[in-house]
């Protein structure tokens, strides 16, 4: 009978008591908004919301931040090539052979030296060489003889003593022995003669065994890179027996990929570094872009002029090249401005005298002051530079704080 009392009414009144009993408990233990702010440390920032740092009044962290306007600057854009190597100047480069079969009596270079226009480098014994010779000697006398018989002849046709007929055919036979001469002498340039050499076989006699013999001389200063000559060796003109190459200039052919075919143009300036010199950046410009795409790789070759005094650039050397193109206008920040959080590039932008907003962004090319900015910024945001790794620091101490990542 005791337990009559507890209707349905009764306990509802009993319940909503104790519930607005443990409310009223809960509020008065929660601290004000005055008492929070109390709570927190000075100069330690206060995370609003997700992207927002904003620093309490009198922090002196706020005297060490600069700011400067997003803005397109001029920026010369940097073209990195695939691949890279260094090629003999094909301009001064030169195989070399005899040009009549024979046998190698003296080599007279060696790998390595460095000769000059004109220098011995063998001494080649030929007997179609001594042939040529000889057929000049002959043509020579022959000459000589004709030019004698046409003077003769034309003396006595001034005094009547012979006819026209006769005085035409000394004129003819004067004629055809200069031009078989100059067809001898021809052929012994064609075979290597200097013009001095030649002169030599005006002499009435000559030493037998040099009769036969020729020299085969550098064509420009260079260096031997190649020598496949050895004394006694029997040699024709298929064959190559010394490579000259002048090194005081280089080609660096580089592969560059389909899609910058359109920024390429000869005369841009290039950046080679190599790997046994890395203080070292060799400075040229492109000279050639090639006219055909190579079907398996799809890039584009590009040939550059590498000045090369020291020739400390060696053919076939890999190497590094950039190409840097024209200045282009392109929206860009100072490289202060910019804070690496993991593989996220970010920077502060100032929203209010102590508020900043921490944003993505994605880069483009560099210069040695400024960064292109592709996306996240807006032409006129003032990113903080000066003081962006200090808000960096406090974003992530804010964010750890309240268990969530930057």
């Amino acid at each position: 009978m005791m337990a009559s009392w507890k209707t349905p009414f009764t306990r509802f009144a009993v319940g909503s008591a104790i519930a607005v009993s443990v409310a009223a408990v809960s509020v008065s233990c929660q601290p004000t908004q005055d008492e929070s702010q109390k709570q927190t440390p000075q100069g330690t920032s206060l995370p609003t919301q997700t992207g927002l740092i904003e620093l309490p009044e009198g922090s002196p962290m706020l005297a060490q931040i600069h700011t400067e306007q997003v803005e397109h600057r001029p920026m010369r854009v940097s073209l990195k090539a695939q691949g890279g190597k260094i090629l003999p100047n094909e301009n001064r480069l030169a195989h070399l052979g005899p040009r009549v079969p024979g046998r190698i009596v003296a080599v007279y270079a060696n790998l390595g030296d460095r000769v000059k226009t004109g220098d011995r480098l063998l001494l080649l014994d030929s007997p179609a060489f001594g042939e040529a010779q000889l057929e000049y000697r002959k043509r020579r006398t022959a000459m000589r003889v004709a030019k004698r018989a046409f003077e003769r002849a034309k003396a006595l046709s001034a005094e009547g003593a012979i006819g026209i007929s006769e005085y035409q055919r000394r004129e003819a036979e004067h004629e055809n022995a200069r031009a078989e001469l100059y067809e001898a002498e021809e052929k012994l340039h064609l075979l290597g003669m200097e013009e001095r050499e030649i002169e030599r076989l005006s002499a009435k006699q000559l030493p037998h065994a040099e009769v036969a013999q020729v020299f085969l001389r550098a064509p420009f200063s260079g260096e031997i890179i190649e020598r496949n000559a050895t004394v006694g060796e029997v040699v024709d003109s298929s064959k190559t027996l010394f490579t000259v190459a002048d090194l005081s200039t280089v080609w660096v052919r580089a592969d560059f990929p389909e899609q910058q075919i359109g920024k390429l143009k000869a005369g841009l300036a290039v950046e080679v570094r190599i790997s046994a010199y890395p203080e070292t950046v060799f400075q040229g410009a492109i000279t050639y872009i090639g006219a055909v795409i190579d079907s398996a790789t799809r890039t584009v070759t590009a040939r550059s002029a590498i000045p090369n005094q020291d020739r400390r650039l060696r053919p076939e050397m890999f190497v590094d090249v950039t190409v840097r193109t024209e200045e282009q206008s392109v929206l860009a920040v100072p490289r202060a401005a910019l804070q690496q959080v993991g593989s996220r590039t970010m920077v502060f932008v100032r929203r209010g005298p102590r508020r900043f907003e921490f944003l993505d962004v994605t880069i483009g090319e560099t210069s040695n002051e400024y960064v292109e900015i592709k996306s996240g910024l807006m032409e006129k945001d003032e990113v903080v530079t000066e003081g962006s790794y200090a808000l960096k620091s406090e974003a992530l101490r804010g964010q750890m704080s309240m268990g969530g990542p930057l």
